[in-house]
C-alpha cells in the first residue's frame, strides 16, 4: 500500500508538471516566435512612409550630421553611409542600430520616436563613440 501512495504521488506531480509546463510554453513565445514578431515589426515600419529621413554618412570619429529633430511620434528612416572606417549608427532609447558597415556601404532603418527628450546616438565601433562619434536625437512634442 506505502508503494501505492507513492507512485500515485509521482503520478500526480508528473501530470501536475507536464500541464504547467505545456500552459508556460503556449503562454511565452519561442525565440524563434519572437524573432519572427521583431523582424514583422520592422517590415511594417519599412513599409511605411516615414516622416523624416535623414541621410547620414561617417567617417573617422565623426558624422556629417550632429543634431537631428523630430516630432514625438513620427516615422523616422536613417540612411546610414560609411564613407571612411568601419561603423555604425545607434540609438539605444529606440532600439535603433544600422549594420557595422564597411567603407562605401550604406544601411537603412527606420523607427518611431515614441519619446520625447534629447537622446545620444553613437557609433559602436571599438572606442569611437568616445573618440567623439556622437550626435543628438532631439524629440520634440
Amino acid at each position: 500500500m506505502k508503494y501505492f501512495i507513492i507512485l500515485l504521488a509521482v503520478v500526480i506531480v508528473g501530470v501536475l508538471w507536464f500541464h504547467l509546463t505545456d500552459k508556460a510554453e503556449q503562454l511565452d513565445p519561442t525565440p524563434q516566435e519572437t524573432a519572427t514578431m521583431e523582424e514583422n515589426s520592422e517590415q511594417d515600419l519599412e513599409e511605411i512612409e516615414p516622416d523624416v529621413t535623414f541621410k547620414v554618412t561617417g567617417v573617422n570619429y565623426s558624422y556629417n550630421v550632429k543634431e537631428m529633430r523630430v516630432k514625438k511620434g513620427d516615422v523616422v528612416r536613417i540612411d546610414f553611409t560609411s564613407n571612411l572606417g568601419f561603423h555604425d549608427w545607434v540609438v539605444d532609447e529606440f532600439s535603433a542600430k544600422t549594420k557595422t558597415l564597411r567603407p562605401g556601404t550604406s544601411d537603412s532603418i527606420t523607427f518611431v520616436a515614441d519619446k520625447v527628450g534629447t537622446f545620444e546616438y553613437y557609433c559602436s565601433v571599438g572606442s569611437h563613440r568616445e573618440q567623439g562619434m556622437v550626435g543628438s536625437l532631439i524629440v520634440e512634442e
